[in-house]
């Protein structure tokens, strides 16, 4: 994609501006065009900031200056410029200010009244019909859109409004057939790919929702929206470097995105705990040891006597046993241990290696037989609503309940795949909630 018009091309936006006398179709326009380019919007600002030398009549001046500080985000602007102006353009701006800011009754109401008076331009009852959608009010947005003219259905907004009110009724494979209808209708509409992906995605069909979220185009929010969830499907994927890719380009579209930034650092993080090649050869050399019998080693007799007595077969049942064990049997002294740890010391291993995974089983045990005093640590997981990335972490971990994530360190769970800070933090704040916390290394 460009970010700039091309030498001796006009912009879009120079086009629209070329216009003597602004509509509702030519704003939304507009609006779409700027939003969605960077470099249109940033050929919009020129505009807005020549508005100062130009000389046309007061009202259209005052018009076009509310127009495009209200296109542009920027409402105290806005506000200022239509005080001086009225009329139903002025009531779509008005309108279109209250739904940016998330006041969407007041938007419906605003946008409703404008769409009266211009009802020509079915644009202006799509936009109250989103608004009234987005409030909750579905069956006064359908029927706002039944009262639109018959050209508005031949419009992709329209198709994408039915379709949000379809989804937010439960109707979501209808809902995905508009989306499908507003594509076809405009190929380039990023909200209505959006959605499209988006609910794709919750459905599980990752690769389709992957492919979806790779056709939003522009650089509005449906594009920072799309490039965030679909780094975190690559990265589920283990693609780390085209999910950190992701997570650059929303982050350059928009600088103050926190969800991003979160997600990069995190993703960036989980590079250096890559469960890779060396590490499961190593884990299988450690389990062939562990079940070596020890009477493969040349120990003394009083030695090997004294682990038979004490049932050790192999070497993973030595390393259970601590120092002090081994001591505290009869006729077992410094010279046997000695000879028992420069035996463990060969196989780069240590007594006491496995007693606090032991411990951990134990007090697993415990919380499933206990009295009710646990009731709290044994509720399942689900119980704490983690986020995605959370969830799918303690499913690696093989975590099903709160008891059992309090026996886990922080360093436990930062070793874990794509689990990050951000992560950690979440999960140390629901315990927190709950008086709970995670395990202390001593």
């Amino acid at each position: 994609m460009t970010e700039q018009p091309q030498s001796g091309v006009t912009s879009a936006v120079d086009e629209i501006c070329a216009n003597p006398t602004l509509t509702a179709g030519l704003l939304m326009k507009l609006r779409s065009t700027s939003r969605n380019n960077l470099a249109e919007g940033r050929q919009l600002q020129m505009r807005y900031a020549a508005l100062e030398g130009e000389q046309m009549d007061p009202q259209q001046k005052a018009l076009r200056e509310a127009a495009f500080a209200w296109i542009l985000r920027r409402p105290e602007q806005a506000d200022a410029a239509l005080k001086n102006v009225t009329g139903p353009l002025a009531e779509v701006i008005r309108g279109g200010g209250a739904f940016d800011g998330g006041k969407f009754e007041e938007a419906a109401t605003v946008l409703s009244n404008a769409s009266k008076q211009l009802s020509q331009e079915p644009v202006v009852a799509i936009e109250a019909a989103h608004a009234l959608c987005l409030a909750g009010k579905l069956d006064e947005a359908e029927d706002a859109l039944e009262k639109a003219s018959a050209e508005a259905e031949r419009n992709a907004d329209y198709s994408y409004v039915k379709g949000r009110i379809r989804e937010k009724q439960g109707q979501q494979e209808e809902s995905c057939t508009l989306y499908e209808k507003a594509l076809k209708q405009d190929p380039n509409h990023a909200d209505a790919a959006f959605r499209l992906a988006y609910y794709l995605d919750l459905r599980g069909e990752d690769e389709k929702a992957v492919e979806w979220y790779k056709k939003v185009t522009g650089q509005g929010p449906a594009f920072v929206s799309a490039m965030v969830n679909l780094g975190l499907l690559l990265e589920d994927r283990d693609e780390m470097e085209d999910a950190i890719n992701c997570f650059k380009e929303a982050m350059r579209v928009d600088p103050s995105n926190r969800r991003a930034a979160l997600y990069l650092r995190d993703t960036i993080e989980s590079l250096d705990m890559y469960y890779d090649e060396t590490e499961r050869k190593e884990n299988e050399r450690l389990d062939a040891v562990l079940r070596i019998p020890v009477s493969d080693f040349e120990l003394s007799v009083r030695s090997r006597n004294c682990l038979a007595k004490m049932n050790v077969r192999v070497i993973g049942d030595l390393v259970r046993r601590t120092e002090h064990e081994l001591l505290a049997f009869k006729n077992f002294g410094e010279t046997s241990l000695n000879e028992i740890k420069n035996l463990l010391s060969s196989k780069g291993l240590r007594l006491g290696m496995f007693k606090e995974e032991e411990a951990k089983k134990a007090r697993a045990m415990r919380l499933k037989t206990g009295s009710s005093e646990n009731s709290v640590l044994l509720k399942p997981i689900t119980d704490l609503e983690l986020s995605v990335r959370s969830r799918k972490c303690m499913q690696r971990l093989t975590v099903e309940s709160i008891g059992e994530l309090t026996e886990k360190t922080e360093a436990e769970l930062l070793a874990i795949k794509n689990f990050g800070q951000t992560s950690l933090n979440e999960l140390k704040a629901k315990l927190a909630e709950m008086g709970l916390s995670l395990k202390t290394v001593e």
